[in-house]
């Protein structure tokens, strides 16, 4: 769908004349930005770090379950004094040398479950998280974008004005010098062209502020001179200015992947609360199974090696701290529950507001590009109309400079919107989900 001011920006881009700031600037497109920084930013790439640390602590947690193996051999020596199992002291000289395979289980066998269910939330809630930064960073991207595109298009306006007045400046100095203009005539157009100059000046900085910025976002080479397509400064439409405000906010409320992290957070810290009261309920496993062969004896014995066996198994409940009836425990992991929902009914909020702020921002950008292109067009009327008077001997010197100065502000604040309706569009697109 084409927006009804597109129409208007692309006139005007076509009359307004186009000279490169720098020729070693490099051109870069909305839809390439933005491929660049889902690659290359570093939030993104945070973000990824932390799902990948969330999924291995998930592993970690299910790892609890299961018993570990050693293998293995011992030796051990005894001379001296020792104490019978009757309880006799006796001087004895004995060795004994072993080795096998063990297989040892110590588990806690509810809280490694709870553990398990709970950091498999927690990596679910981390991954909505990167598709949040990846969210903010194309919506950061798009508006770091548009205020390069606007820096730009502010120089062309500010270029051809000063082209424009020079001209006149010329006209005035020549008629002045004939005996036909007021020498303050010429000063008034001189005075123009100057602030013209200086607008320049501020749009060059401007450029190359935004240019900057767009490369701490793309992460690219410093020293990179970046330009944005001029082509692509027109209207967009995301969603259209007229859209239903409660369907937005649904949609926003339905699609936004903060909210989604902060639901899996909150069933996170409902598995650790029922961890604290059901898990003691579950018995702790101890486990110990060996084989292989032992030898050894009296004094330096060696040829008796055989095999030998040991398995041991237990089950048992743990009561007070760490266990069955611990208050504490609960209580803590119960007011991390109820935080944790605290914290999603304010993401709720937070997204709702944005949604109405965003709307509410392309609304009056709307409005106000309509009201700028009826100043626009009265504005090169004006212009014209002045030209005209001018060249016929009737008009003033400062009537034509007043126009021209009108001209000027009519284009400027028209890019500037159209710049600021974009970001508003883009920002309002990622408020909805998008």
């Amino acid at each position: 769908m084409s927006h009804p001011h597109s129409s208007t920006v692309r006139r005007l881009l076509s009359i307004i004349a186009i000279a490169p700031v720098l020729a070693s600037a490099e051109t870069v497109d909305l839809a390439t930005a933005l491929r660049l920084g889902g690659a290359n930013n570093l939030d993104v790439e945070l973000a990824r770090n932390t799902v990948r640390q969330a999924e291995a602590k998930h592993a970690e947690t299910r790892s609890r379950l299961f018993p570990w193996f050693t293998v293995g051999a011992g030796y051990r020596r005894l001379d001296g004094n020792t104490q019978d199992t009757p309880g006799n002291i006796t001087d004895v000289s004995k060795q004994s040398y072993q080795g096998g395979l063990g297989v040892v289980a110590d588990v806690r066998i509810g809280e490694a479950i709870y553990q398990s269910l709970a950091a498999k939330q927690r990596a679910t809630a981390a991954s909505h998280a990167l598709e949040s930064a990846r969210r903010n960073l194309n919506a950061e991207i798009s508006a770091a974008y548009f205020n390069l595109l606007k820096a730009q298009a502010a120089m062309r306006v500010n270029e051809q004005s000063k082209s424009l007045t020079a001209d006149y400046e010329n006209q005035v100095t020549a008629a002045v010098a004939a005996g036909v203009a007021f020498e303050a005539d010429q000063f008034r157009a001189r005075a123009q062209v100057l602030r013209h100059d200086l607008a320049t000046r501020k749009a060059l900085e401007d450029i190359q502020l935004a240019s900057a910025r767009l490369c701490e976002l793309l992460r690219l080479p410093g020293g990179l001179d970046l330009r944005g397509a001029d082509h692509e400064l027109v209207p967009l439409d995301f969603t259209p200015p007229d859209a239903n405000l409660k369907e937005m906010v649904g949609r926003a409320l339905d699609r936004r992947p903060e909210l989604r992290s902060r639901e899996a957070m909150l069933e996170a810290a409902r598995l650790d609360t029922e961890a604290t009261v059901k898990g003691p309920l579950i018995p702790d496993l101890s486990l110990r199974a060996n084989t292989g062969g032992l030898g050894g004896g009296k004094n330096g014995a060696t040829g008796n090696f055989d095999d030998s066996s040991e398995f041991i198994v237990g089950l048992g409940w743990r009561f007070g701290p760490g266990g069955i009836f611990d208050s504490a425990r609960i209580a803590s992991a119960q007011s991390a529950r109820e935080q944790e929902s605290i914290l999603l009914e304010k993401t709720r909020l937070r997204i709702t507001r944005e949604v109405l702020e965003a709307i509410a921002r392309v609304r009056s950008i709307d409005a106000r590009l309509a009201t700028t292109r009826r100043l626009l067009e009265a504005s090169e009327k004006s212009w014209q109309l002045s030209r005209d008077r001018g060249a016929t001997g009737v008009g003033g010197v400062l009537e034509t400079l007043r126009a021209e100065e009108d001209l000027s502000f009519a284009r400027l604040a028209w890019f500037e919107l159209v710049a600021d309706y974009n970001k508003a569009q883009a920002e309002l697109r990622r408020a909805c989900g998008g």
